[in-house]
């Protein structure tokens, strides 16, 4: 939001101040540099076109530099207009950051905190944390957007959420930032009373390394392969030459796991999902032991709004230990994982905008 905001640009030479131009209608020049053109801009903001060209020339004046290069069709902007493009649209985006924070501070002293996961994130996450952040702090008040992941990063870059929880890849945006949680595997499950998952289970017992050819004819429920965890899964199988020849495509997690305790077939699965599992007592989980089965658990945010030393702390702290360490029925020795007390601290910590 643009209107009434009045933006100073500071002129420095040699890290002195030499002058400082002041704009009140900031958005006069992004609607040029948005419509390519001063008589589309103006019919744009409801103005004349001959008081928008004025505008543009009063600026260059003050700063004493051309900002359009009024030869080119249609117009474009000059290297030094191009600056101001960019310094205006990141302070908008600060002012309204701004203006929100003060909305949600002065609406009340409860503070909101805005988070956006994935369903089956949510569910086995959640309980976890939630109950001991809602006990220590209940004057704070969690705001849940539960998403398919891929709309986490829109969510954050419109700032509809401070941040979401989601495991990530290299192909973040250049505009948000993520701190890593923790590494989390990726565990193959199978039923107890499948042949297959017996034999696995058996070799890992002995200390011997399973032979993943027993799975060549067995049933999947596989997520969709867009899903990030699918993408990783599909690596780890053409890296082991295993072809899926029976398989059940699904988008929920939750259903995957289910299908396998009915001994439905195989599925894969971040290991956080282990302790919450339904039928647990059906299931037997592999940790592979493969760099392809691991991806970082992370919180992603705006560059524009780090957060607050605090919060950072608790997201370090979170990769420290997992209070209730989650052993696999394969007798496979449990991973590190998240701290809850650490998770709990890092919503907290997001949660103080302004005290």
């Amino acid at each position: 939001m643009l209107d009434g905001a009045v933006f100073f640009a500071i002129i420095k030479e040699e890290n002195e101040v030499i002058w400082m131009v002041q704009d009140r209608n900031p958005e006069y020049f992004l609607a040029i540099a948005s419509e390519k053109s001063i008589s589309k801009a103006a019919e744009r903001l409801h103005i004349s076109q001959p008081y928008l060209s004025q505008y543009v020339i009063h600026l260059e004046k003050e700063f004493g530099v051309r900002l359009l290069d009024r030869t080119k069709s249609p117009l474009a902007l000059t290297a030094a207009g191009k600056v101001y493009a960019n310094y205006l649209e990141d302070s908008s985006q600060l002012y309204e950051q701004l203006l929100q924070d003060f909305t949600r501070l002065n609406a009340s002293r409860r503070q909101t905190l805005r988070v956006a996961m994935s369903n089956w994130r949510a569910s086995t996450l959640l309980p976890s944390i939630l109950p001991a952040f809602s006990q220590e702090h209940p004057e704070a008040h969690l705001e849940l957007l539960e998403r398919p992941t891929s709309e986490m990063f829109r969510l954050v870059a419109d700032n509809t959420v401070d941040f979401a929880i989601m495991n990530t890849n290299l192909n973040t945006p250049d505009y948000l930032t993520t701190e890593t949680i923790l590494y989390e595997k990726i565990l193959l499950v199978g039923n107890r009373g499948n042949r297959a998952a017996q034999a696995l289970a058996e070799a890992c017992r002995a200390g011997r390394e399973p032979e993943l050819s027993v799975l060549e004819h067995e049933r999947f429920v596989l997520l969709y392969p867009e899903i990030l965890l699918a993408m990783r899964v599909n690596n780890f199988l053409e890296r082991k030459h295993i072809t899926v020849e029976n398989a059940l495509y699904t988008t929920n997690a939750t259903t995957a796991l289910n299908l396998t305790a009915e001994n439905y077939g195989f599925c894969f699965v971040n290991e956080t999902a282990v302790h919450n599992a339904p039928n647990r007592g059906e299931l037997l989980f592999f940790d592979l032991d493969s760099p392809d089965l691991v991806h970082p658990l992370s919180v992603v945010y705006k560059k524009k709004r780090p957060l607050l030393p605090a919060a950072s702390r608790g997201a370090a702290s979170a990769t420290a230990a997992w209070s209730t360490a989650v052993r696999y029925s394969t007798a496979k020795p449990a991973s590190e994982a998240m701290s809850e007390a650490g998770l709990v601290h890092f919503f907290f910590s997001r949660a103080r905008i302004l005290e």
